[in-house]
């Protein structure tokens, strides 16, 4: 016993002087560059470990380096467990990397607006790395992406709070189920993919049986509470889609979060409402499909579940293809996830069909932080990364889809391109709120195992949403006041700019217009809450 104890203490020391050690080695290679006041070093961070997404980076990192011999670029991959404790502590700290990649759920507009740099205005301007494309080089920087960045409320590269955009993305992912062609085909005794979510379940339902049979113990879904949500957020949204068109009070087809939970405290729809009840139950079918403890499980766990051939199937987002067609010893397919249809007996009531993916949204951008000491240079690289020509290299290395104009598609990851003929997504329980998310999250157990129940989950939840939601909708207001009196400086200084310059009015226009919403919205909220207050 002593000397297993004296064996654990030398590997914690020896762990201990190799991490010293890497990190004097960093340090000291980052005195060497910046000791040379000719060399511009820029260091760009992510948190996307997924195999082919860093060696793509690496390549174009290399590209640019060949074109500017003075410059260094550096990138920094980091954990995503530690992430948000690495990001808060870099810019608190004052020296944080040039780029960092930015998420909606990690980053406040408060930390967007004091740490890092608008790009609205830059984004106007031409690519100069697309002079070579004809159809490109003539268009803003921001129109040669597919989508042309629209300003969506949902999306990781635009505050609609604060009007600005922050980042610029340099993919786009989907979601789809990865399967075992060889498990399956011994299950079933084909592939052919399910088109309905009732053939999703025939499919589960099989290799339960197959298990049974063969005494292989093997499961129909790998499980992880993030692997989970991937295909219940997409299911369940097509059950809800008749009761997002009811509750759309405004009536402009814009199903924005403070749509859902105004009319939820208006009544007008509840966790017993139906469809949402519905959706709370197909949560529930899925579950008793995964491995026991799925809802304690990381994503890491349902990766491992799948690669080692114990589940058939793992729902995820298409940036862990790379990842699984490299790793997997057997024959891999992937197929859409299934839609409720119309005329299923038993969820088909509020569905219209299968969900559109014409407005899936661009990932992995990356802000400009207000601490850098080459901002120019970054930016530079960042035109650079996101050029046609880099975009493909990153598409083709790293096998996820192109965000920029006329990238062609590798042919691996066809099975990935979004599928834009369809219907609107409806709401889910899942996304209502940050603090009704963690509602959600933490008893979500209750959804799973031999024991799954909608009604406990519904009669556990009730009281805790009945509270979080005016709670969230207050906050709302707050923010909205806030935005509305910080824009006020702004339109006053855009109109006298234009007084001066005569530059066109486009931004005024557009800040006018939104801080008019925002007020309505405010306005709105607040006489929610006053008309109907809190049980």
């Amino acid at each position: 016993m002593k000397r297993a104890g004296k064996i654990g203490r030398n590997v914690a020391i020896a762990i201990l002087v190799l991490l010293f050690g890497y990190a004097t080695w960093q340090v000291l290679q980052r005195g060497e560059e910046t000791v040379d006041p000719n060399i511009e070093v820029i260091r760009f961070a992510h948190w996307q470990l997924e195999p082919g997404v860093r060696e793509a980076f690496d390549q174009i990192a290399r590209d640019y380096m060949a074109l500017h011999p003075n410059v260094r670029i550096k990138q920094m991959p980091i954990p995503g467990r530690v992430w948000k404790q690495w990001l808060r502590t870099q810019l608190v700290g004052g020296n944080p990397p040039d780029l960092i990649e930015v998420a909606n759920y990690e980053i406040s507009d408060e930390m967007l607006a004091r740490y890092f740099t608008p790009l609205t205005s830059l984004l106007e301007d031409k690519n100069p790395y697309n002079a070579g494309e004809p159809d490109l080089r003539d268009l803003s920087w921001r129109k040669t992406f597919s989508a042309e960045l629209i300003p969506e409320d949902t999306v990781h590269y635009y505050s609609p709070n604060l009007l600005e955009y922050y980042a610029v993305p340099n993919a786009m992912v989907t979601v789809r189920v990865f399967y075992n062609r060889d498990l399956i085909k011994a299950a079933l005794g084909h592939d052919r993919v399910p088109q309905t979510y009732e053939e999703f379940l025939q499919w589960c339902e099989a290799v339960r049986d197959y298990s049974e049979r063969t005494g292989e113990p093997v499961m129909g879904l790998a499980g992880s509470w993030f692997n989970a949500l991937q295909l219940t957020g997409m299911v369940t949204s097509t059950v809800t889609q008749r009761l997002a068109l009811e509750v759309d009070y405004n009536r402009d087809l814009d199903f924005v979060k403070q749509d859902m939970l105004i009319t939820y405290l208006r009544g007008d729809w509840g966790l017993r409402t139906p469809a949402m009840f519905h959706s709370l139950e197909m949560v529930a079918d899925i579950g008793r499909y995964m491995p026991p403890g799925w809802a304690q499980l990381n994503r890491e766990d349902a990766m491992m579940q799948f690669l080692q051939g114990k589940v058939a199937m793992i729902p995820t987002g298409t940036w862990d293809a790379g990842g699984i067609l490299s790793q997997a010893d057997f024959e891999v397919g992937a197929f859409r996830v299934p839609s409720v249809e119309p005329n299923d007996p038993k969820y088909g009531a509020a569905a219209l069909g299968p969900i559109s993916e014409a407005n899936i949204f661009a990932s992995v951008p990356y802000g400009l932080t207000r601490s850098s000491k080459h901002p120019e240079r970054a930016i530079d690289f960042l035109r650079f990364m996101t050029s046609r020509k880099e975009n493909e290299v990153f598409s083709r290395i790293s096998t996820w889809l192109p965000v920029i104009k006329g990238v062609p598609v590798p042919a691996v990851s066809k099975p990935f391109e979004p599928v834009e003929r369809g219907y609107i997504r409806g709401p889910s329980v899942r996304s209502l709120s940050a603090t009704a998310d963690d509602v959600y999250q933490q008893n979500i157990h209750l959804l799973s195992g031999k024991t799954a129940s909608a009604e406990t989950f519904v009669e556990e939840t009730t009281p805790r949403y009945a509270k979080v939601i005016p709670e969230e909708l207050t906050r709302m207001a707050k923010v909205f006041l806030v935005t509305t009196r910080q824009k006020d400086s702004v339109l006053t200084a855009l109109q006298e700019r234009e007084k001066e310059s005569g530059l066109p009015r486009s931004k005024f226009d557009v800040v006018a217009a939104k801080q008019l919403q925002v007020e309505a919205q405010r306005l709105q909220i607040e006489r929610t809450l006053a008309d109907y207050p809190a049980k």
